[in-house]
């Protein structure tokens, strides 16, 4: 169809505007001196440019929303069914989506509203065309007549713009990165928290794309963003209380640059709690990030109250005052928690061992975990005298010592570490295969560093040839006679609750040792009677001394 043939009797056609987007469909435009006309492959609409209330130049989105239905449908989806890497494109896709701008120019009828899009910078001189053609026409008889009048002098024209919000996706990112750490620290406790994690901090991304995009375009637009719910909330309420609204835009002159003293403390304490944060991951450790919180709050309440200046003597000491409130409700429970995240720990010092006293006492295993980063822990130490000097000769019977250590942010009943203690008791008999013959002795007892004890001792029968764990064992005579020792403290001051117990072969059987074959072995049991006939209590004895010695102590946590 030959676009001419449409034309009115003195309707020339002024410019051409080819590959645009015409209601987000391929299409072209063509303006004369008296209509514009939209074509897309189907459709060809043409209105008179005098008809046009208004026009605006904007930034939208390449796609419509109509495309976050699926991409959305698609997250669900993922996220019900443990799709990791389609939930990653699909967010990506999600915040290319909003990220992803397109120049566009908006049309508006006094019904109706046309919206083209371009990508070839055609936009601005269809504008300039648009509007130079509606005030003068194509000739000088065509245009408007001008209406003579006296100029007003005005020395100055405000336009009120307002942009888009920025504060509700930023906001959003931080909640993101907030829940994002919950979920990390939760995950110190169990490897059950790494999904959301991952969840939450691509929704942190996401929001801050958008938060970024909105602040481009209004810087662009040199506008102010429209204010957040909270700040509208409190500007409601002075002007209830008929407060004057004074904007807190104090600047400083940095290296030739105006920065808000607000913007500086926000982005100081966005880098204080970055370093925080790493701190905190290297050393497994959440001390730095109180301390970071505590810093960086304070950091960001005082950009927020120095951002108020010059104002009345009265409203600074106010905002003062709250801005103090808010930082010591941060900062009083942050450093009040710091302690309980102090590492803590028990050990038998190595002088008491075997280098450095030569009595054959040597620590055989050790397992240290943690939890909450740093907020609690469990510790086991296993400490062995195999009955051998350093010549290979007999040196009295095997002994083995168990200690665990009990890292608690909490205090501990009384009554809770006899139940410890009953229950490992139980519980090693069954593991060392041993029958508690009877309750030799019970009863209270100071450590070294003055911590007072409750202990246990036990008669027993090893019904087992070896005692030990599976990895460090040693070999004994089924039958032999046993003592068992189980004795437990609490270091108060450490939130530490130290439990050790102790096995001591104290009798052995020389009719029928070990053959290495069982049913052999059995049956000479069965046969000959093995009487106890040899004593030794040597290491007994100084498993017994060695308890007391055992040392609770706090350590550096960047260690």
């Amino acid at each position: 169809m030959d676009l001419r043939e449409q034309l009115l009797p003195r309707e020339k056609i002024l410019s051409e505007y080819k590959n645009l987007l015409v209601e987000n469909k391929k299409g072209n435009a063509y303006l004369t001196n008296k209509r514009l006309f939209l074509s897309t492959k189907n459709n060809l609409w043409n209105f008179h440019t005098k008809d046009i209330k208004y026009i605006g130049r904007m930034n939208n989105p390449r796609f419509s929303w109509i495309w976050q239905l699926p991409i959305s449908l698609m997250i669900l989806f993922s996220i019900l069914w443990g799709y990791t890497l389609l939930f990653l494109i699909c967010i990506i896709l999600s915040a290319a989506r909003q990220y992803l701008k397109i120049d566009s120019l908006e049309i508006g009828l006094e019904n109706k509203k046309w919206t083209l899009s371009d990508d070839n910078l055609q936009l601005d001189e269809m504008v300039l065309q648009i509007q130079t053609n509606e005030v003068t026409g194509l000739q000088k008889s065509e245009g408007k007549p001008i209406v003579d009048a006296e100029e007003e002098q005005i020395s100055k024209i405000e336009i009120n713009i307002v942009g888009e919000n920025e504060s509700g996706p930023l906001r959003s990112a931080w909640l993101s990165l907030s829940f994002a750490f919950l979920f990390y620290y939760l995950n110190s406790f169990s490897d059950s928290g790494s999904v959301w994690l991952f969840v939450l901090l691509i929704s942190a991304l996401c929001s801050y794309i958008i938060y970024k995009d909105r602040r481009n375009t209004n810087a662009m637009r040199n506008v102010e963003p429209e204010d957040g719910i909270i700040r509208k909330v409190w500007y409601f309420i002075l002007n209830k209380l008929q407060i004057k609204i004074i904007r807190a835009n104090f600047s400083l002159n940095i290296f030739n640059k105006q920065v808000e003293v607000r913007n500086l403390g926000y982005l100081l304490s966005s880098i204080i709690l970055l370093l925080a944060f790493t701190s905190t991951h290297i050393n497994s450790n959440l001390i730095p990030m109180l301390f970071g919180i505590s810093l960086g709050t304070t950091v960001y309440m005082a950009g927020r109250c120095f951002a108020g200046v010059p104002r009345p003597r009265n409203r600074m000491i106010a905002r003062t005052f709250v801005c103090s409130i808010i930082a010591i409700c941060v900062v009083l429970p942050c450093l009040s928690l710091t302690p309980l995240y102090i590492p803590a720990n028990a050990i038998l010092s190595s002088e008491y061992l075997d280098e450095g006293s030569g009595n054959g006492w040597k620590k055989s295993y050790s397992q240290l975990d943690e939890y909450g980063l740093g907020l609690a822990s469990t510790s086991i130490y296993l400490y062995a005298d195999d009955a051998r000097d350093d010549e290979g000769n007999d040196d009295g019977y095997p002994a083995i010592l168990f200690v665990i250590v009990l890292k608690v942010p909490f205090e501990v009943d009384e009554a809770v570490p006899l139940d410890i203690l009953n229950d490992q008791f139980q519980k090693m008999a069954l593991e060392q295969d041993i029958e508690l013959d009877s309750e030799l002795e019970s009863g209270k007892r100071e450590t070294a560093q003055g911590y007072e004890t409750e202990y246990i001792i036990y008669n027993g029968t090893t019904k087992t040839e070896r005692i030990g764990t599976e990895e460090i064992n040693y070999k004994v005579t089924k039958g032999s006679e046993s003592r068992y020792i189980g004795e437990v403290w609490k270091a108060p001051e450490y939130n530490l609750l130290v439990v050790s117990m102790g096995i001591g072969i104290i009798s052995s059987e020389t009719i029928n040792e070990d053959t290495g074959i069982e049913p052999i072995d059995d049956l000479v049991d069965d046969l000959i009677p093995n009487p106890t006939d040899t004593t030794d209590e040597k290491n007994w004895n100084e498993m017994i001394d060695l308890i007391p010695e055992i040392n609770c102590y706090q350590k550096d946590w960047k260690a």
